[in-house]
């Protein structure tokens, strides 16, 4: 541990006491961070690396900055890299505060965020370099609602830095817009698509896509689905957490309850779609990849696998479900969610507002009372 403080003698002069051979260094992640003490006050800063060479050389000069008066005069922002604030991103922020598979997606968010920026210090990104990284998750074929999701964990991170952790003073997204994309699309398949994506589709491969199409259940909960969570007997799928943190159960339709029970019988572990004997769950980038390699050999443009969410939602409500009913099945927390669906019900809304010919309104009645008198414009 370094610690600096103030003499008991009348002396003005600091005394510094230190531990030599980076011994005061500790890792968090992957990323080597030292703690200091200076007039009572701590200060836990990253040495950026996790090489331990090159830390214990960052440490022995932040230790000759001590000595010399110089490195707290240093604003903040200058010693942290954009890899150790994502680190204490995911470990103080969203394993603790996040579900468990929110955390998983932040984690795979964050990887080209640390590509892009890791070596970075904070005060040296600017929006220069966030438009850059935009331009270039474009040219690879990103979507913009992707670049969304990576750049918000970024400017989130940052925000917590500024306003809980003190690490920094500004944030490179005060005056810079993020590409929002089409975040609330509604894409669903054709009754043509439908039937070149079952046919395109690999059988082990196919199970997953119709409990998809027929629950509206996320692909991470599909495969890391449980047989404990499957009750064959109520026709009911029971999830403890989702992505919104709460409990969810959705029904069985007559296909889902089929492909269960098949399954059933060839279990080899605990999870509905594991494999080997110890039970590991598939991976969901690749079953991901997976579908979206089925989707252009089956000629279907422009359709992620979680637009089979959105698909199960459309033909609810283009069947007559009313939108309170499909947000309890999709699990939606807030129903401004599933109203992204309610122009697809024009049918029930005609049917609605057929009601007002029950009878005689105002609307029907002439000026004598008579639903003749009433002028045809």
């Amino acid at each position: 541990m370094v610690m600096v403080y103030n003499s008991a003698c009348n002396s003005h002069v600091d005394t510094v006491r230190l531990r030599k051979g980076g011994k005061n260094m500790f890792l968090r992640g992957r990323i080597w961070w030292i703690k200091v003490r200076h007039d009572g006050k701590k200060v836990e800063t990253s040495l950026g690396t996790s090489n331990r060479k090159l830390a214990q050389a960052i440490e022995a000069k932040i230790r000759t900055e001590i000595i010399e008066g110089s490195y707290f005069k240093k604003s903040k922002g200058n010693k942290i890299t954009v890899a150790s604030l994502i680190d204490k991103y995911l470990v103080e922020h969203s394993k603790p505060n996040k579900g468990e598979f929110t955390y998983i997606n932040d984690r795979y968010l964050s990887k080209k965020i640390v590509q892009q920026f890791g070596n970075q210090y904070l005060n040296d990104v600017k929006p220069m370099h966030i438009s850059k990284f935009i331009t270039e998750r474009r040219n690879d074929g990103v979507g913009d609602v992707s670049i969304n999701h990576e750049l918000r964990l970024l400017r989130h991170a940052f925000n917590l830095a500024i306003h809980e952790w003190e690490l920094v003073d500004e944030t490179p997204f005060a005056r810079f817009k993020i590409p929002s994309g089409d975040v609330k699309r509604v894409r669903y398949l054709s009754q043509d698509e439908e039937a070149r994506l079952m046919d395109a589709l690999p059988e082990w491969l196919k199970p997953i896509v119709t409990i998809a199409r027929e629950t509206g259940l996320r692909l991470s909960n599909i495969i890391n689905l449980e047989w404990s969570q499957v009750n064959i007997f109520s026709r009911m799928i029971n999830l403890a957490i989702t992505k919104n943190g709460d409990p969810h159960s959705v029904p069985m339709t007559d296909n889902v309850l089929h492909i269960l029970k098949k399954l059933y019988m060839v279990k080899e572990n605990d999870y509905v779609f594991g494999y080997g004997k110890g039970g590991k769950p598939f991976n969901r980038h690749w079953v991901s990849k997976s579908f979206k390699d089925t989707c252009k050999k089956a000629e279907i443009e422009n359709f992620r696998f979680h637009d089979l969410r959105h698909d199960f939602c459309s033909k609810l409500v283009q069947l007559g479900a009313d939108l309170y009913s499909v947000a309890g099945l999709a699990g939606h927390k807030d129903i401004k969610t599933t109203q992204r669906y309610a122009h697809l019900s024009p049918e029930k809304l005609r049917s609605t507002i057929q009601k007002l010919n029950s009878g005689d309104n105002l609307a029907t009645l002439g000026e004598n009372g008579n639903p003749q008198d009433v002028v045809s414009c």
